[in-house]
């Protein structure tokens, strides 16, 4: 359960918007606190992720409020979607891993999908493969499993956005990157045009894809601790090309200023950027 300010946040959708679907369409019907705030489950972000998809896809707001309306949202209440992902990755099942994938990005908006489900479905898999409960195998297989889910989400946004690009990559020595991926999705989804590097991108390779793209910002990944040194090192590198760098990933807190963090939500990050976002670079005289 979480409060409008919340719910705003994980998909997107300003509050004065959700306050208006709930008036204008009774899309949603939030329970209240004694004191009077709207409460939202997972059922009423899954509907609003979905009105949210159809509106940016062009939808009349009346015609995709009834269009969510008679969309099944409930999950099966018996099934665990993350103990079933793991199911499948222990028994190196790529199909029902695929399948798992597939059922939870086809029945609820991206952004909600990746900040409730899929980013802590990847957590809880190191922690298993930490434990030696999950095998390098099964780590590996889910990863590309998922890595192949988001880079078809990512080119089905197409490359249509107009402006200075945001370049994104993970530091030289960091693999990890489902994060950052994601992040490029709804930073696309978002409307902003983005150029993906890719993991352990060397500092060389930022400072060229800065210059000859005409970057207006870049963003980046610590997703472990011993790499928040690689981080510092590739803000400190494009510092020198005035590129400001937004940092990601579970120990962003550690990396200093000039850099700023992008907090641990992909959609209240994507929408923080496209907020920013720079227009076209003037024409050389």
């Amino acid at each position: 359960m979480v409060t409008i300010k919340k719910a705003s946040e994980l998909t997107g959708v300003p509050e004065h918007t959700l306050r208006a679907w709930e008036r204008r369409y009774s899309l949603l019907a939030p329970s209240r606190t004694a004191s009077g705030y709207r409460i939202y489950d997972d059922e009423a972000l899954a509907r609003i992720s979905a009105m949210h998809e159809l509106v940016q896809a062009g939808w009349a707001p009346r015609a995709a409020a009834v269009e969510v309306a008679h969309r099944p949202h409930s999950d099966d209440a018996r099934v665990d979607p993350i103990a079933e992902l793991l199911a499948a990755a222990v028994d190196l099942d790529a199909s029902a891993v695929a399948r798992v994938v597939e059922e939870r990005f086809a029945h609820t908006g991206f952004e909600t999908v990746v900040d409730r489900w899929l980013l802590p479905a990847m957590h809880r898999i190191g922690l298993e493969w930490a434990e030696g409960t999950v095998s390098v195998a099964a780590e590996h297989l889910v990863s590309n499993v998922v890595m192949r889910r988001l880079s078809a989400a990512y080119e089905a946004v197409g490359r249509g956005q107009s402006g200075r690009p945001v370049l994104i990559g993970a530091p030289p020595g960091v693999d990890h990157q489902i994060g950052l991926m994601a992040f490029a999705v709804a930073a696309r989804r978002a409307g902003l045009p983005t150029i993906y590097l890719g993991s352990q991108v060397p500092l060389p390779a930022w400072r060229e894809a800065a210059t000859r793209s005409g970057a207006w910002v870049a963003v980046t990944t610590v997703p472990r601790s011993r790499d928040v040194a690689r981080a510092r090192r590739v803000v400190e590198c494009l510092g020198e090309e005035r590129l400001p760098v937004w940092v990601g990933g579970k120990y962003q807190h550690l990396v200093a200023e000039p850099s700023r963090r992008l907090g641990h939500s992909i959609a209240t990050a994507a929408a923080t950027l496209a907020a920013q976002a720079i227009g076209p670079e003037p024409a050389d005289a």
